[in-house]
């Protein structure tokens, strides 16, 4: 059998790749040009923030970049993320948005109705939206409740579509097609531009940082692991429904696309009866 062992290279598209090429003082020009081509306009950077919430663990803080910027006359606390995109990772985002944005709306304390809290995601490997950008802010029957809290989503293989064909857009859009590409690739894509060369040297920097990839490795098999627990709490959950509508073994199997000595091991494990308590 012949297998390839080629070490697979990491691009921007991976979260922590992103993160920390884009953090702090090193990043700080990379990360202004990116976010300006978001905004469309010129776009500064006054400060990466520490985060320092309640119950947040160590290892999770190292996977936050959070940065106040000034975009023309606004003051935006910018939250960014770089991964693929789902109902849970929804959930997590909003989550540590509205997170963000009550620790800065204290009890006792005069509340910020200036600076805006804004949410920036860019989705990799997502086919059901057809738009390059989607903003999404509190609203209530009359429309946005508030400005001061949304969550913006890029979804970059929307941008590359968009630019395949067209060399004006892949100029003004070229910040962020570089977040996929490999160091061959970046290689010869605008050469003369120094930001996407200082992001290449950066992306071949840290994979070639044996410690920062096997800590990446470590993190993809936990978090299929944790999917694959995920997928096997589905599938107890439907074989009880399916009890609870009297449905043979046998066709529970086909259903859920095991054998029939599985599903009865998954009930027995689980506790099951026929009527699924």
């Amino acid at each position: 059998m012949i297998t390839d062992d080629t070490p697979k290279v990491l691009t921007a598209k991976n979260d922590r790749m992103f993160k920390s090429i884009a953090h702090g003082n090193n990043g700080k020009d990379i990360l202004e040009s990116i976010l300006s081509t978001v905004f469309e306009e010129e776009v500064e950077i006054l400060e990466f923030i520490p985060v320092e919430l309640p119950l947040d663990t160590e290892d999770e803080r190292k996977k936050t970049l959070d940065v106040l910027v000034r975009v023309g006359e606004k003051i935006i606390n910018i939250e960014i993320n770089a991964q693929g995109f789902s109902d849970i990772t929804k959930i997590r985002n909003l989550a540590f948005i509205c997170k963000l944005f009550s620790k800065h709306v204290s009890k006792g304390q005069e509340i910020d109705v200036k600076t805006k809290f804004l949410q920036i995601n860019f989705i990799f490997d997502y086919k059901k939206s057809k738009r390059l950008v989607t903003k999404s802010y509190l609203t209530n029957e009359d429309g946005i409740y508030t400005e001061n809290l949304g969550i913006w989503n890029i979804f970059v293989e929307n941008v590359e579509e968009l630019c395949y064909t067209n060399p004006e857009a892949m100029e003004k859009f070229r910040y962020i097609l570089m977040l996929d590409k490999t160091p061959e690739e970046l290689k010869n894509f605008f050469p003369n531009d120094n930001i996407i060369q200082k992001f290449r040297g950066e992306v071949v920097r840290l994979n070639s940082d044996a410690a920062f990839i096997r800590e990446i490795s470590e993190e993809d098999e936990k978090m299929i692991i944790s999917k694959q627990e995920g997928s096997a709490e589905k599938t107890v959950d439907v074989i009880k429904n399916l009890l609870i509508k009297h449905m043979s073994i046998e066709d529970i199997a086909d259903v859920v696309n095991l054998s029939t000595d599985e599903v009865k091991n998954i009930i027995k494990e689980n506790n099951l009866n026929k009527t699924g308590e």
